[in-house]
């Protein structure tokens, strides 16, 4: 998504458009902190090295997504556009954590291991 171009439209830009547009960062980067979440906890690691890998490995994307796009025709890198991101990254680490304590999936057994 980040090497698609700005919006066609060439005037000032609604807000609708600009909610829809980050609220899309937002849900994307809640997407992945969930999934990476559910990836490391099946790798067995500790509650903490979970979390710390998580946010780790999806702010590196988001700032490699922002870096990318300097070379993009047509889009820009913004820091701005990491912050935003990172609303989704701390979403998805509280939303994960509350779930996975809640079904006690946060021990460090092997619970969600699943072998094939």
């Amino acid at each position: 998504m980040s090497s698609m171009s700005g919006h066609p439209h060439q005037g000032p830009i609604g807000w609708q458009f600009y909610l829809e547009r980050k609220g899309a960062h937002i849900t994307e980067y809640f997407i992945l902190t969930l999934l990476l979440f559910r990836l490391f906890r099946a790798k067995g690691f500790a509650k903490k090295k979970i979390i710390y890998f998580t946010i780790s490995l999806a702010l590196l994307w988001a700032f490699s997504d922002e870096f990318h796009q300097l070379f993009v025709f047509g889009r820009e890198g913004k820091l701005s556009d990491v912050g935003i991101d990172s609303i989704g990254i701390i979403l998805g680490i509280l939303i994960a954590t509350k779930i996975f304590a809640r079904y006690g999936f946060l021990k460090n057994d092997k619970t969600m291991i699943v072998e094939n």
